[in-house]
């Protein structure tokens, strides 16, 4: 795997028109997933608000990682899968999903907005 796709969900109604919800990083076999997760935090590319401050990364339904707002020192991402293994191993199908944390910032997803 040369390349993993990273998705988000939209944290306002202009956000999903201004933003890009997907990107994709580039990485190697021997990349940790600790590395990526700091690459996405630095990235910018997760949005947050007053009321979104906390990002549960998932990969196939399983909660991997979380990235914090912390609005005065920048985004803070912290691992739930090791840190140290290789990012490959920890995304095998190349596919890293942010989605909104449940209350307390608990790995418990709120359920997609628009979802029934």
């Amino acid at each position: 795997m040369d390349e993993i796709r990273v998705t988000r969900e939209s944290v306002c109604a202009a956000d999903d028109q201004t933003m890009p919800l997907e990107l994709t990083l580039p990485i190697s076999s021997k990349e940790t997933f600790g590395s990526v997760m700091e690459r996405i935090a630095k990235s910018a590319f997760l949005q947050f608000s007053s009321t979104y401050t906390c990002a549960s990364g998932f990969v196939a339904g399983e909660p991997v990682a979380r990235v914090l707002a912390n609005f005065k020192s920048g985004q803070e991402a912290e691992c739930i899968a090791p840190a140290e293994a290789p990012a490959c191993q920890v995304i095998p199908g190349g596919l890293l999903e942010f989605r909104w944390a449940g209350s307390n910032n608990s790995f418990k997803p709120n359920p997609l907005r628009g979802s029934a």
